[in-house]
């Protein structure tokens, strides 16, 4: 088995969560690239999108990407939700084993309320459609496609390192 394995999915879907548990079962490094680009910029995301909007964390995104995957093969990298908007992104992504995380959309409105996620949508209509605009990307990337839904990340870790496996 060989990596990097990269794990995308909206905004609140436990691709942070799910790829930590992932790489420490499979002794693998793990990078998250929201974790890296606030470490690489010295300001957190939502400062990032006030101060220099949003294409400017598009590009740091893309660096990070760029990085982490030309790091090892023994990683396991959870992209943020909006990885995919650029198509050079998904590039990258179609060249790496990606798992998609499909996850409730209720569930995930609920999860990103927080002030610290600067795409969250006001209301719920907004968050729903910027969804169905990504949904396409996520599966032009995706090699394998877990449905998170009521279960516990260190099972669908698990369902991932099997694949992995096969």
């Amino acid at each position: 088995m060989s990596g990097p394995v990269t794990i995308v999915g909206y905004m609140g879907s436990g691709k942070s969560t799910v790829g930590r548990i992932l790489a420490r079962n499979l002794d693998w490094n793990f990078v998250d690239l929201d974790h890296a680009i606030v470490r690489e910029a010295g300001r957190s995301i939502p400062e990032i999108f006030a101060d220099s909007g949003e294409e400017h964390f598009r590009d740091l995104e893309a660096r990070a990407l760029d990085e982490a995957l030309s790091e090892t093969n023994e990683c396991v990298i959870a992209c943020g939700g909006g990885v995919i908007v650029r198509a050079e992104n998904r590039e990258r992504l179609r060249a790496s084993k990606t798992v998609f995380l499909e996850e409730d959309l209720d569930l995930l409105y609920r999860r990103t309320r927080g002030r610290d996620r600067p795409n969250r949508s006001a209301d719920q209509k907004g968050f729903e459609d910027r969804y169905a605009a990504r949904e396409a990307h996520y599966l032009e990337v995706a090699d394998l496609r877990v449905d998170a839904r009521g279960r516990q990340p260190e099972d669908i870790a698990g369902e991932i390192e099997q694949w992995l496996n096969a």
